[in-house]
């Protein structure tokens, strides 16, 4: 009796301290959600209420004024497209590593991982000028290239990872009845490797959605601008516009959030996958 009481004390401790996890990640998110439906003479009155009595949608109405949806869908191009680049790479590298011995493969791992600690604002003086030799400056495409060429570590680290989980027996299999190299990538490899990809999928997009300090020194035309730059702009000299910018930063924040929440078990396990061979 006694030990199950303990039992079920300490789940209840747990399940309390889970609780106060959740309440302290989830608080700013509600709180801005909840700012951004209350009219401008609401947002500082006092006492500050959690719940907004008659939600108002005018800041959600100026981001629509201000073309918010041009800068989120510049963003999401550059999101994809980094994404795209860096999966695609990220398997062939990851896979030549983990099934290939070659002379230096110890050396490029190493080199992957003391890469992945270099901060890219680090980067920015030397790949500006590079940038404007190659005409990519103010451009969507260039950023792409950018944020492929830095997020490319992680992404081969993490397949590299999980490639050694699948069972090499399905690959020979596979070989022995006529595959190339690139179908058993393809159609076995790729397949079971589902939570790698996603997992390391989910860092480049959040980087490539989120990032402010490489966007801002590349791109100076409004065209091209991406949402993170747009939120920026709220900031002004003249004051805080703290309707529009937390609008604006729920617009930014709740995609990734669901993204997240979609493919939890997925980005856990991929993670996790690849600790363990076999």
């Amino acid at each position: 009796m006694k030990e199950r009481l303990a039992a079920g004390s300490i789940r209840l401790i747990r399940l309390l301290i889970d609780a106060m996890i959740v309440i302290f990640a989830l608080f700013p998110i509600v709180w801005g959600l909840s700012t951004s439906l209350k009219s401008i003479d609401k947002i500082l009155a006092l006492p500050p209420q959690l719940i907004p009595e008659s939600p108002s949608y005018e800041h959600y109405a100026t981001l629509l004024h201000n073309k918010t949806y041009l800068f989120a869908f510049n963003s999401a191009v550059v999101a994809l497209g980094t994404l795209g680049i860096s999966l695609l790479f990220g398997v062939l590298a990851g896979y030549a590593i983990a099934r290939y011995q070659f002379r230096g493969r110890t050396l490029f791992l190493l080199t992957t991982v003391a890469v992945m600690s270099v901060p890219i604002a680090s980067l920015l003086v030397p790949a500006y000028p590079r940038m404007a030799q190659l005409g990519l400056l103010h451009s969507r495409v260039g950023l792409i290239l950018l944020y492929s060429a830095y997020q490319m570590p992680l992404v081969i680290w993490i397949l590299y990872a999980y490639f050694l989980t699948v069972p090499v027996e399905l690959e020979n299999a596979a070989l022995i009845d006529g595959y190339s190299r690139l179908q058993v990538l393809a159609r076995i490899v790729v397949p079971l490797s589902g939570p790698g990809l996603i997992a390391a999928g989910l860092f480049v997009l959040t980087f490539a959605w989120n990032d402010f300090v490489v966007a801002v020194v590349m791109l100076a035309s409004e065209e091209v601008r991406t949402l993170p730059i747009s939120i920026y702009l709220y900031l002004g000299f003249s004051g805080r516009q703290w309707g529009p910018l937390l609008a604006a930063s729920m617009v930014s924040i709740l995609p990734v959030v669901a993204l997240f929440v979609y493919f939890q078990r997925y980005f856990l396990s991929g993670l996790t996958g690849g600790g363990v061979k076999g």
